[in-house]
């Protein structure tokens, strides 16, 4: 009969605390012992090495499996029982008002299952990411470094022999006509390759400009949270961002369909074919601009240039909303022109961007919208239909959340800066595919022990970090 360490990482939420006792005591009629880690400090929350610091208290009591568990998630129907590979136990929440949560493909927190040898095999968590967050991809990437049983998902791709425009991420753009009129319906399609996601400390966030209106920025971005966001400004001058699903560096195909004589008024966002988001508006606030760029935000302004590392394919505008068939279209053969599909007619600019006259971009329809490159260069992309990126196994789970401050990302910046670091941190990490497991870990993990209980199969350490 296998063991169970349920390790808790705690500060300062007492009532949650005895929720969470008496409600997993009440739950579960398997073996198991409850760890929780309490920290007693000044510091920033210090989750990853909490959970390091119970998991060597679960060794001492024999316990074969862990399951590192947020205080603020009670069970409704989730499985306890052991698996030999790390497993996820969340996939649905029951939410109090004003709480969010987003379940995505990598998520690997809240509730997350490991056998004590390969936890110890890739030496527990990092101990470096003080306050909110990245230390569970941190984790999920010592799987992958330790060739860790994982599940995995397949990442429609978009791209074919070709030559393409390159964006350096530093200086590289290309200026085109704006010819977009807030007062008809029209579609924007592009195709691209996002090569790398270089981090500014100087801004809350990265966004890696795949092409934009600048000003309050008209604009479909790659962001450091890996996904793609289209942006746009109503009349109130509040903005509204429609994101896509997390998606991993990669080719693929952009649709942003504009109905503005629809009723309501709606703006729809399609990635590789497939409707991601959509958003209604009462009126589409644009800056007057004499150019649409593509690989930046704005090339002329001081600082959150927005410069996007990769290249683009094709760049192309339609006069009208195309529909969901239409746009299921453009994406059953990348090898197809643009001009080979039934909306040609309604085609107000196109680029197809391996010709290059000089520094004039062409374009094909014959409108004569000339575009300007500026420190582009040609590279070849090759045909990819699919990736395979890896994700953790899960098993079926509810979890109802209870309410608490939140600690992370909110309303457009960080509640604390040292998330925002924490992100960098991980973000050059996965760049380098290297977490450092080997010498930042259970083998590094230093504390000083303040005091402990022991009762029965409750224990609770308060440590200083």
């Amino acid at each position: 009969m296998s063991k169970l360490g349920i390790i808790v990482p705690y500060r300062n939420r007492p009532q949650q605390l005895r929720t969470f006792r008496e409600y997993i005591q009440d739950y579960l009629d398997i073996d198991y012992e409850l760890i929780v880690v309490e920290q007693d400090d000044r510091n920033d929350f210090n989750r990853g090495k909490l959970l390091n610091i119970g998991f060597l208290k679960a060794e001492e009591l024999g316990c074969d499996y862990v399951i590192f568990h947020d205080i603020d998630m009670l069970p409704i129907d989730a499985d306890y029982s052991y698996v030999d590979k790390p497993t996820h136990l969340i996939t649905e929440f029951d939410l109090p008002q004003g709480v969010s949560r987003t379940m995505f493909d990598g998520y690997f927190g809240g509730v997350t299952l490991f056998p004590s040898n390969l936890f110890r095999q890739i030496n527990g968590y990092s101990n470096k990411y003080y306050g909110w967050g990245f230390e569970d991809d941190d984790l999920f990437l010592r799987c992958r470094e330790n060739f860790i049983d994982l599940d995995s998902k397949t990442i429609k791709q978009n791209s074919k022999d070709q030559r393409s425009l390159f964006f350096n991420g530093k200086d590289s753009y290309v200026a085109v006509p704006n010819i977009l009129n807030t007062s008809r319906d029209f579609t924007i399609h592009t195709t691209f390759t996002v090569s790398s996601t270089p981090t500014d400390m100087t801004e809350i966030t990265d966004e890696y400009s795949i092409w934009s209106v600048p000003g309050h920025d008209f604009a479909l971005s790659y962001t450091s949270f890996g996904n793609f966001s289209f942006q746009f400004w109503k009349k109130d001058l509040s903005s509204i961002a429609i994101p896509s699903i997390n998606l991993p560096l990669g080719s693929y195909s952009a649709t942003i369909v504009i109905g503005n004589t629809h009723d309501p008024k709606k703006i729809t966002v399609y990635i590789n074919g497939e409707k991601v988001g959509q958003n209604t508006y009462d009126t589409l606030k644009m800056m007057s601009s004499k150019y649409l760029y593509l690989g930046v935000g704005n090339p002329d302004r001081d600082k959150k240039q927005n410069w996007f590392n990769g290249s683009i394919s094709s760049f192309a505008v339609y006069n009208k909303s195309l529909s969901d068939n239409e746009i299921a279209q453009l994406n059953t053969d990348v090898n197809k022109s643009l001009f080979e599909y039934e909306t040609s007619e309604n085609l107000k600019m196109y680029y197809d961007l391996q010709y290059v006259n000089g520094n004039n971009i062409i374009d094909l329809t014959g409108n004569s919208y000339t575009g300007y490159t500026y420190n582009t260069t040609h590279t070849t992309t090759t045909k990819s239909e699919s990736i395979e990126v890896p994700i953790p196994y899960r098993k079926t789970g509810k979890y109802k959340v209870l309410p608490h401050k939140e600690n992370g990302y909110k309303d457009g910046y960080w509640i604390s800066w040292k998330s925002r670091e924490n992100q960098k941190k991980y973000i050059d990490r996965f760049s380098n595919q290297k977490s450092e497991y080997q010498t930042d870990g259970l083998e590094s993990c230093r504390y000083r022990e303040l005091s402990s209980i022991d009762i029965d199969n409750y224990h609770q350490i308060t440590v200083k970090l």
